[in-house]
């Protein structure tokens, strides 16, 4: 779940850094910007965005063509020496910024150093990176490119700055487009410039047009002289549910669909019928299915938690010590709007419960008389291997089945979303969808023992982390 950008730009230094700033929520650990004019210019590390590039000269990021990243782990050890782009020097120079996760790339690894080829990171993306490196130099671009996708497994929607012909961005998703990527084209007096990016925000705030979703198995090839589309593999869609009920912005359209949208139906799609007197949300990605799940239900809404803003993203952080520790700085209460109420608590999601607990728990040391937990996701049942930091099977609290999740999180009653309301709410068909989360139906090739080795592996990396 990272967030990912690449573009052609007359200030592609500055266009880059804004835009990597409207899709921070995509990742907080590490940032970084690599450009090219006659040659490469990288700058990266650890942080926001703003922290990253604190005093740094963007115009010292020279060129009109860049890529960059705004890290969130879900692979790798140690976060000193993986913030991306990635960059190698041959052939033709080349950089790389990836959002997704690629199951085989334990597998791979051992094959590129039996090629003798010398990997520095724990990192899938620097798999990737030297997999498309390894095939480019037998061939052309496309080629290479329909090489690679042959050989890796799993998600990947990223962005490739390669210094052949001139140089050129190379924006690309997976068979199955499980995360998002999208272009953009503005008009300027010098012609039109491009830019691909995770998100439509990031093409908002940049002034560039939304033009349409880079297609599942598609290659972009945005270069000084314009924009090229080609089909390398055939579509398989399976579009990530979960970009729409937590990851994505509200602001943002993905595959034709506003998330936000998205969000006030999911609201309306939940079947309830406590007795309650106030609807409050967990800020701030339950606003907009709570606000529906008030209207529907004629009931009040109120915000009765409020979110230092200063806290960044709870899911995202990197170990289940931060999560904890984070979310008693993030929220403080509204007594009056809390006391002797009967609170219906609409949260995105429960993934391992800890959240939800200590929110149950917070709002019953203020005086709330019933709490009942709104779940406007299905419950999460099986481990993601697309992206999302939540590969480990025991993790998930309904991992088990749903019988006491009252109990786990301390709630009067638990609510969650059916998966028939999340697809009626998404607006595409089920074919078109990964649920795995939700169902345990994968939509790449993933054996069992693949699967259990990738989560081992996440184990002994948390274990490993150096932050």
């Amino acid at each position: 779940m990272c967030g990912i950008i690449g573009l052609y730009d007359k200030e592609a230094s500055w266009a880059a850094y804004r835009s990597l700033l409207a899709i921070q929520h995509r990742g907080q650990n590490a940032a970084g910007i690599l450009t090219l004019n006659s040659k490469f210019y990288l700058k990266t590390g650890n942080g926001l965005v703003t922290e990253v590039f604190n005093g740094f000269p963007l115009d010292g990021l020279k060129g009109d063509l860049a890529i960059g990243h705004v890290r969130y782990p879900t692979s790798g050890d140690n976060p000193l020496g993986e913030s991306q782009p990635f960059f190698l020097q041959y052939p033709h120079g080349l950089g790389l910024a990836h959002n997704g996760n690629l199951t085989n790339y334990l597998e791979l690894k051992r094959e590129l150093r039996a090629k003798e080829r010398t990997l520095q990171t724990t990192s899938d993306t620097e798999v990737l990176l030297n997999v498309f490196a390894d095939e480019l130099l037998k061939s052309d671009p496309i080629t290479s490119l329909e090489g690679t996708m042959n050989k890796v497994e799993g998600s990947y929607s990223s962005v490739i700055l390669l210094g052949q012909d001139g140089g050129k961005v190379i924006a690309f998703r997976d068979p199955h487009g499980i995360r998002p990527l999208v272009i953009g084209e503005k008009d300027t007096e010098n012609g039109k410039e491009y830019m691909a990016c995770s998100e439509s925000v990031g093409l908002d705030v940049t002034g560039y047009e939304l033009i349409r979703d880079v297609r599942p198995g598609e290659m972009v090839t945005i270069k000084r002289g314009g924009i090229e589309f080609d089909q390398i593999m055939e579509p398989k869609p399976a579009h990530c549910c979960f970009e729409y009920v937590y990851i994505s912005r509200p602001d943002s359209i993905i595959e034709g669909k506003s998330v936000y949208d998205v969000r006030f139906k999911l609201g309306e799609n939940i079947d309830f019928s406590k007795d309650v007197d106030v609807v409050i949300p967990v800020p701030d990605t339950s606003r907009t299915a709570a606000l529906g799940f008030a209207l529907k239900n004629n009931l009040p809404y109120r915000e009765g938690l409020i979110k230092n803003r200063y806290i960044g993203r709870t899911f995202i952080m990197p170990c289940q010590k931060y999560r904890e520790e984070a979310v008693i700085e993030k929220l403080n209460v509204i007594r009056k709007e809390v006391s002797g109420k009967r609170i219906a608590l609409v949260d995105d999601s429960i993934v391992r419960g800890t959240t939800s607990r200590r929110l149950v728990t917070l709002l019953r040391k203020y005086g709330a008389k019933e709490v009942h937990f709104i779940s406007s996701c299905p419950p999460i049942t099986n481990p993601c291997y697309y992206g999302i930091d939540m590969s480990v099977k025991d993790e998930l609290v309904a991992s088990k089945g749903i019988g006491d999740i009252e109990g786990k999180i301390g709630a009067d009653s638990v609510t969650y979303q059916t998966i028939e309301g999340l697809v009626r709410a998404i607006g595409m068909p089920r074919s078109k969808l990964c649920l795995a989360c939700l169902n345990g139906e994968y939509p790449t090739n993933l054996s069992c023992s693949n699967a259990e080795c990738l989560s081992r592996n996440r184990e002994l990396e948390r274990r490993n982390m150096k932050i």
